[in-house]
């Protein structure tokens, strides 16, 4: 951030620091609506509604930080948030897929940037040992060991391009959200979900989203009540 941004976001810190907490939430989410969604922006802002008990746009924040890259204090918020929610999920916690968790448990831009570096050294010493007579066993060894090291990188970085592309999750935000049997507004209610609660988002029927909780509940409901993670 610079300039007017800094500005805000040092304002959005002071404000918080005497108290103001509703001020600090207005800058800090202030900024994400300009673009500045990093995760110390979306940190702050999800603090701050907290602080305030808006669970729903806690969570949503503070998932939004995870996801860039936050670390132990935004799962520390996390936490203080999910163990404030209205619903507190029974049942068996279904776990994820083993590419999802690949996803979870990495940062993307140092999957990607470990990938792209030893890639471009592997071949960089390949084409070294094409021009230079000497060491080309050294070489080939370096480039071989490089391109074999990027491996596991890549397959760090295809984990999360699958995530972003198949897998839509969302946060409840509404102040009640019920979930149908059928995508129809007269059909039975099967449950009802309140803010916070993170959810699947799975295929679509006319005004209706096919929905699934971690225990593995689903039904039908108005996306309306959800907002999309990114």
């Amino acid at each position: 951030m610079a300039g007017d941004s800094e500005l805000l976001f040092q304002q959005g810190l002071q404000a918080y620091g005497r108290g103001d907490v509703p001020a600090a939430e207005e800058a800090f989410r202030t900024l994400v609506e300009q673009g500045h969604d990093g995760p110390d922006v979306l940190y702050n802002l999800g603090t701050t509604a907290l602080a305030q008990g808006k669970i729903g746009e806690a969570v949503y924040a503070l998932e939004q930080a995870r996801r860039a890259g936050g670390g132990s204090d935004v799962e520390a918020n996390l936490t203080i948030a999910r163990g404030r929610q209205l619903d507190q999920l029974v049942g068996a916690q279904g776990e994820e897929p083993f590419v999802e968790r690949v996803a979870s448990a990495t940062s993307p831009a140092l999957a990607g940037g470990l990938f792209a570096g030893l890639w471009a050294l592997g071949f960089l010493l390949l084409a070294a040992r094409v021009v230079l007579g000497r060491w080309r066993g050294w070489l080939l060894g370096g480039a071989a060991s490089a391109l074999v090291l990027s491996a596991p990188a890549g397959a760090a970085l295809a984990a999360h391009l699958y995530s972003q592309e198949a897998v839509h999750e969302g946060v409840v935000l509404a102040r009640t959200l019920p979930v149908h049997e059928v995508p129809e507004a007269r059909s039975k209610v099967s449950f009802e979900l309140h803010p916070g609660v993170k959810l699947r988002m799975l295929d679509r029927s006319g005004d209706f989203v096919r929905v699934r909780l971690p225990n593995g509940l689903e039904g039908w409901t108005d996306p309306a009540g959800l907002s999309p993670l990114r």
